[in-house]
Order: structure tokens, then C-alpha cells, then sequence
């Protein structure tokens, strides 16, 4: 789905108001219908003035939810063959119900590059067994690891400063920084 649970934002809003960084540039994985840029826009935080870049595979969604109009740049791309150096350096990187739909293997290289190009990466994603198929012809959709948990995220990504799970979503933030988050 283009769309994100509500379950968890309000938390990820409070994460990012107590970063100590300044936010500048934003990465957005799989930006859907722009939940993270319309979240942060509407509540008036202080990354809502960053430069937002998005990422999003399936090119229908840039163009039936305007995505060149909402994000500073919008790459039509699948975020396992990105080269993010070219998008260095990030603040934040974003990856909001996108990891379930790529292999753990892959979502592993893609957390690892990613925040090798970012000091911090926040991840929302579907921790029960959460079985989806394409939708109107988008393969992007189909979750591939469609069974995560709270346990094997926490054991997947040792960079996790952060966690919390809701009844279906759990939400992480990580970092390769050395200080407290």
C-alpha cells in the first residue's frame, strides 16, 4: 500500500524533535504517497524546511500522488540498486514499510549503506506475520520478508539505539553514532 499505519508516528515525531543534529537533507525509502514529508509538514517540526529527497520504485505513485510537487527531488528507483553516496551527507533517512517488501539479506545492505551515508535512519515496519500481494499490478508491494519481529530486528540491526512496538508495527532508531540518542 502506498499508505502507512498511524500506529508509531507520533513517536518517530518525537525522536526526531529531540536529535540534537541539525536536520538539513532527509532521505525518504519508498515513499509511498509521501507519508513521512506530509507528517513532518503538517505537524511543523523542525525538519519540515530540510531538503527532502524521496525514493520510490513504482513510477505510477510519483505520479498519481504528485510526488515531484512535494519532495525537492524524487528518484524513480529501487532502493536496493541506489548508489547512496551520491546523496551524502544525510540527516535522517526514512524507511517507513519498505524492509518487508526486500529480502532480510537486502534489507540488511540496504540499512548498512544507508547509514553509511547518514548519521540517522528511522524504520517503521509490520512485526506480527503480515502476508501482502501486489496491488493494481505494482510487484513492489509484495511482501517478500513478510514475518519480522521485534526479537529479529533487535538481533538483525545492532545499531539500534532506539525501539518501540505497537500491536502490528514496530518502529526503530539507529545510528552508528557513538553518543546517546
Amino acid at each position: 500500500m502506498p499508505t502507512s499505519t498511524k500506529e508509531g508516528k507520533k513517536l518517530i515525531i518525537s525522536w526526531v524533535k529531540d536529535l540534537t543534529c541539525n536536520v538539513n537533507r532527509i532521505l525518504d525509502l519508498g515513499v509511498g504517497d509521501g507519508t513521512y514529508h506530509k507528517l513532518f509538514h503538517k505537524k511543523n517540526t523542525n525538519i519540515s524546511s530540510a531538503y527532502w529527497i524521496g525514493i520510490e520504485a513504482w513510477k505510477k505513485y510519483i505520479i498519481d500522488y504528485n510526488l515531484e510537487s512535494i519532495y525537492d527531488e524524487i528518484i524513480n528507483d529501487d532502493i536496493r540498486f541506489i548508489d547512496y553516496d551520491l546523496f551524502s551527507p544525510i540527516d535522517i533517512a526514512f524507511a517507513g514499510d519498505v524492509l518487508e517488501h526486500i529480502s532480510k539479506e537486502e534489507a540488511i545492505d540496504v540499512v548498512n549503506r544507508v547509514l553509511a551515508v547518514s548519521d540517522y535512519m528511522i524504520i517503521s515496519i509490520p512485526i506480527i506475520k503480515y502476508p501482502q500481494e501486489d496491488l493494481n499490478g505494482n510487484h513492489f508491494e509484495i511482501h517478500i520478508k513478510d514475518d519480522w519481529s521485534h526479537r529479529e530486528m533487535m538481533e538483525t540491526f545492532p545499531q539500534i539505539k532506539k525501539s518501540w512496538t505497537g500491536s502490528t508495527v514496530g518502529c526503530y532508531l539507529l545510528s552508528t553514532k557513538k553518543e546517546e540518542v
